[in-house]
C-alpha cells in the first residue's frame, strides 16, 4: 500500500463522519445522505483500489478512472449548485415575507389600524 492512501482513506472516513455527526446543522434528508454515505464508499474504494474505476471507465467507454471520477465529480458539483441555489431562492422568499410582515405590524403599531375612509381613499389614488 503507498503511503499517501492512509491519509486520503482517513481524510473520506473524517469527512463522512463530520458529514452523519452533524446532521442536525447540516439538514441533510434522507436521499443527500444515502447519496453522501455512496460516494464516501466510492472514495474509499477508490483510493484502496484504483483498478476498480478503471474497468468501470472502461465499461462505461471512457478512457481513464480518473477522467470519470472528473465526470461524476462535475455532475455532483452541478446537482449541490442547484439544491443550493433554490435554497437561497425560498429562504430569500421567506426572508421578504417576514419583513413585509414586520413592517406592516410596526405601521399598525405606531399609525393604529386602517380607517375604513382611508383604506377606500387609497384605493381611490390608485
Amino acid at each position: 500500500m503507498q503511503w499517501i492512501k492512509l491519509p486520503l482513506v482517513i481524510a473520506a472516513v473524517l469527512i463522512l463522519l463530520m458529514v452523519f455527526r452533524y446532521r442536525q446543522r447540516v439538514e441533510l434528508r434522507a436521499g443527500s445522505r444515502i447519496l453522501a454515505l455512496a460516494l464516501g464508499v466510492v472514495a474509499v474504494v477508490s483510493i484502496i483500489n484504483p483498478a476498480i474505476p478503471q474497468a468501470l471507465a472502461n465499461a462505461l467507454g471512457v478512457s481513464r478512472g480518473t477522467d470519470l471520477m472528473l465526470y461524476a465529480l462535475i455532475v455532483v458539483f452541478a446537482l449541490t449548485t442547484l439544491g443550493l441555489y433554490f435554497r437561497v431562492r425560498e429562504t430569500d422568499h421567506h426572508l421578504r415575507q417576514l419583513v413585509r410582515s414586520i413592517a406592516i405590524d410596526e405601521a399598525i403599531r405606531k399609525d393604529g389600524p386602517p380607517r375604513p375612509e382611508q383604506a377606500s381613499t387609497e384605493r381611490e389614488m390608485r
